[in-house]
């Protein structure tokens, strides 16, 4: 073996040509690489860095004359074993939840070789897009999932034929990378690389992933060969390839804590190069946010984040999570007082610097059952006292506490889950949808269960009547939204005829025709889209879209715009029965019941058909 020292720009281990490149930062004057032909508790060969191999706080060193490939690989320093904070893989952590005590959690030295097959990354706009959020293990760990794979990587690829029919075109990942979910890893302190160093203490399991860990590598627990074969990475590679082949992106959620920008950065363009990945959610400090937002190797990446008001670029990648939607979504929804101007804003909303990423639920709170079962939390599972979770959900439980069979509550709670979701879909940002709400799935009225590792927090697939009959509603409406460019513009819609062709690209009706009634006690109101802006024709035909919004315990009457002999409305969509929950009159008016959203469709003919005179 010949060791030199290596190039400190490259962190973690790296092969170039035949020479294996190893760096780690460590507040120590030494600090000792052991090299390990298996996962033997026996190293084969053992470096000692000092501090001529320093730059700064970093050790490196090259290493060749000797074949590593196969190999693994961790530190040592001060009488305790510490794992590279940049590991593109982790051993001894393929059981979710179990911990060993003789772990030392080493790194393969060097990933093998993968074929992707031309893979490239979709870079899908965020107007184009439907979000779909799933955690990897809940998302098929249930008996009712009906996969091989339950609980992995390979399981979802047993989901795509369900993913591509629901019409979804990018999976948002909860934590997939190696979290610490049983304290494997200790929390951050003083000493020389703390974070990483083998401390077993705790026993608490966090089933989200919302903690510290290892950022370059898969989880192995999420994968269904981790057990019986040494790389398990090509598993995530295969799905990431599988998804793309079927016009579905990968957005990773990435908790950080105090990791530097560099780092993050670092961290960013390894899953775009290495995992194909699309975009990623970024919780972490706000120093590295303005880094990976001008970064040029992550400009076409989607980079969500809570609030982006910074640089509008060349490429719109940049989005918010918009919790703003959510409560004030979730207020309208259930007939709260003076919301209906803030969610007529928010429907809107389309920022030129960066996306909306619109949402009524999140795995941090109800699902969209619960939202419209419980008035209050029920964390009591969790052990601590129902005190976790947030106490302000905006959700109304329909008149019963949890489950009921009166069919008066059971059928109006079916309606204002359409209603929620129409909210959501019908809105100019992008639209995110929690796995499972589509059909129905519940926790038991439980906000928070992040520690919950059972039936509670796994979705349950069993179908029945009022799942099948919300999933198709789902389905239906986004291939509606999918059709209709106007619903989805990669700008904002102005609100003034811009064609000169009679109708404003949006506008908003109330009692009266064009009058926008926002008064604080108004719950109705019918926003009009004239989709000639989104081709920008101004052929004399005219179509509308009008959407009649109804959160009031009492049914009302919405104006319809003047649309000539020769032009009709006809109701699309209804999240009640239509044809008794809206009645459309003369082709002025449109009749809709208590608690209700529909759409209506109306063609302005200016060019007469053949015939007339």
């Amino acid at each position: 073996m010949i060791i030199k020292k290596g190039n400190a720009l490259l962190m973690g281990c790296n092969k170039i040509d035949k020479s294996y490149n190893f760096s780690v930062a460590g507040r120590t004057d030494e600090i000792t690489l052991n090299i390990y032909e298996n996962l033997s508790s026996e190293p084969k060969f053992s470096v000692k860095l000092d501090r001529s191999y320093k730059t700064g706080d970093v050790f490196s060193c090259a290493i060749s004359g000797a074949e590593l490939d196969n190999c693994y690989y961790g530190y040592e320093a001060g009488g305790k074993t510490y794992t590279d904070p940049y590991a593109r893989t982790i051993s001894d952590c393929e059981d979710f939840g179990v911990r060993k005590a003789e772990a030392i959690y080493l790194s393969r030295v060097k990933l093998p070789e993968y074929d992707w097959e031309n893979d490239e990354p979709l870079k899908l706009s965020y107007a184009d897009s439907i979000i779909y959020k799933i955690n990897v293990r809940g998302f098929t760990k249930s008996r009712t999932s009906g996969v091989r794979n339950k609980g992995t990587f390979a399981g979802i690829i047993e989901k795509i034929p369900y993913l591509k029919d629901l019409e979804i075109t990018s999976l948002e990942l909860m934590p997939a990378y190696e979290f610490d979910e049983i304290n494997r890893f200790p929390k951050e302190s003083d000493d020389i690389m703390s974070k990483y160093q083998n401390d077993i203490s705790g026993d608490v399991i966090n089933y989200w992933g919302y903690t510290n860990g290892f950022y370059f590598a898969p989880k192995a627990a999420y994968s269904s060969i981790a057990k019986t074969k040494r790389d398990y990475t090509s598993e995530m590679k295969d799905m990431v390839k599988q998804l793309h082949r079927n016009g579905i992106e990968v957005i990773m959620e990435m908790y950080f804590t105090k990791e530097t920008p560099a780092m993050i950065l670092d961290c960013l363009r390894f899953w775009v190069m290495e995992y194909h990945i699309d975009g990623f959610h970024l919780y972490g400090p706000l120093a590295a946010l303005n880094v990976v937002a001008a970064d040029a190797m992550l400009s076409e990446t989607k980079i969500i984040t809570v609030y982006w008001e910074g640089e509008a670029f060349a490429c719109k990648h940049m989005a918010n999570y918009n919790e703003g939607f959510r409560n004030t979504a979730r207020s309208f929804l259930k007939g709260d007082e003076n919301q209906l101007g803030s969610f007529v804003t928010l429907v809107r909303s389309n920022p030129v610097q960066s996306a909306n990423i619109n949402y009524i639920t999140n795995h941090n709170g109800f699902t969209l059952t619960d939202l419209v079962s419980y008035d209050r939390k029920h964390n009591d599972e969790n052990h601590e006292n129902n005190r976790d979770g947030e106490d302000f959900n905006y959700s109304w439980n329909c008149g019963v506490e949890g489950k009921t069979r009166r069919k008066r509550i059971v059928e109006l709670r079916k309606k204002q889950i359409k209603n929620a979701l129409m909210m959501v879909l019908l809105s100019q940002g992008t639209p995110l949808i929690l796995a499972g709400d589509e059909f129905g799935n519940t926790q038991g009225g439980n906000n928070n269960p992040y520690c919950i590792d059972s039936e509670t927090s796994w979705i349950n697939w069993n179908n029945t009547k009022n799942a099948k009959e919300i999933q198709t509603f789902v389905k239906n409406l986004i291939s509606f939204r999918k059709k209709h460019k106007i619903l989805h513009m990669d700008k904002q819609l102005y609100a003034y005829d811009q064609l000169s062709c009679g109708y404003p690209d949006i506008s908003y009706h109330g009692d009266s025709a064009w009058v926008n009634a926002m008064e604080n006690y108004n719950r109705h109101i019918g926003i009009m889209y004239c989709e000639n802006y989104q081709d920008n024709k101004n052929d004399g035909n005219i179509q509308l879209i009008y959407v009649a919004y109804n959160m009031h315990w009492e049914k009302h009457t919405l104006a319809l715009p003047k649309i000539g002999e020769e032009g009709c409305w006809s109701v699309e969509f209804c999240s009640s029965d239509k044809e008794l929950a809206v009645a459309v009159q003369n082709n002025r008016l449109v009749t809709i019941e208590e608690r209700c959203i529909a759409v209506l469709k109306g063609i302005v003919r200016k060019n007469k058909p053949e015939g007339k005179k």
